[in-house]
């Protein structure tokens, strides 16, 4: 039962690998910052077309994704925000602890669904991200602008056309979705590009991922960082495990849904954080809290799993 557990501990070691690299300088200069950028403008982006081309969209998964998925994603961000109000927290700080209960860490979720379930799990995964991410961005950019607006003048609905027409990852599971539900399906040459430069995405991403953790910023403040941590790793699991279990939903399309409901919030809401006039230095710890604390939460959370929906 506690070889899943095991199995995951490589894309861990990837996350630890890129932390001791950038903190040692290695290999130095802009390298992380760019490499960053090509996992999310290219590299990342390919992955997703190349698999959402070709993904299961049944009626009877994405219903049961789209329940569990965004299900746990109002529930939580209305949690963030009701606590941020609750507490009093300040607007800047606030649009941190949402984006840390609401943003999910697809890089991590491709890469454990890949070395876990291979094929079936990417194309698997694919069906999740599709679901989950575009409504994620737009939720995560209407909060951050209706917290920062009024004071830096942002027109949301302008910002919102932005996030559809820049987004990269938007883009490449939209383009992916066209081709799949055209039935015009996997165009040749084009699939296989997208396909060699997806191989490239997960390694590196994982290495950005841990590159970017901060350690320093943990100290950031608790409460914050309880808040989100609370929301993302405990009552967001919670409801796509529910869900899962109430619909009868088992085998492999179930432990793809319980990687998504596990993951730790996305590194690129720091990006987002600074851009838009969230609390960096808090996103920051954020992230770092929540990466850390998946180390242990997501290999317990899938053994779990395993043991109920793959008997």
């Amino acid at each position: 039962m506690w070889a899943i557990s095991l199995s995951v501990l490589p894309i861990f070691l990837l996350l630890v690998l890129g932390n001791l690299l950038r903190r040692n300088g290695f290999p130095g200069g802009d390298f992380w910052h760019n490499a960053d950028r090509v996992v999310y403008w290219v590299l990342f982006p390919a992955l997703l077309f190349y698999n959402t081309t070709t993904a299961p969209f049944q009626n009877d998964i994405v219903g049961t994704y789209a329940l569990a998925l965004l299900g746990g994603l109002l529930a939580t961000g209305l949690i963030s925000l009701a606590s941020v109000k609750l507490f009093g927290i300040s607007a800047p700080i606030g649009g941190a602890v949402f984006q840390g209960a609401a943003r999910h860490n697809t890089f991590i979720a491709f890469a454990v669904a890949d070395y876990l379930f291979h094929a079936e799990g990417l194309l698997l995964a694919a069906v999740a991200t599709a679901v989950l991410v575009p409504p994620t961005n737009l939720f995560c950019v209407s909060v951050l602008v209706g917290y920062q607006g009024s004071a830096s003048g942002i027109s949301l609905p302008r910002r919102l056309f932005q996030e559809i027409i820049r987004n990269p990852l938007l883009i490449a599971i939209g383009a992916g979705a066209f081709l799949n539900f055209s039935g015009i399906g996997p165009i040749p040459i084009i699939n296989d590009f997208a396909g060699i430069l997806a191989k490239a995405a997960l390694p590196i991403a994982l290495l950005c991922v841990g590159a970017g953790l901060k350690i320093k910023a943990i100290h950031t403040g608790a409460l914050y960082v309880v808040i989100s941590t609370v929301c993302k790793l405990a009552v967001f699991p919670a409801i796509v495990a529910a869900t899962a279990i109430l619909v009868g939903l088992d085998g492999i399309p179930a432990m793809i849904l319980i990687i998504y409901g596990t993951i730790p919030t996305a590194s690129s809401g720091y990006a987002l954080a600074k851009l838009l006039g969230a609390d960096a230095e808090v996103m920051a710890g954020i992230i770092t809290v929540q990466t850390l604390i998946s180390m242990v939460t997501l290999p317990l959370s899938l053994t779990l799993a395993a043991a109920y929906f793959l008997g």
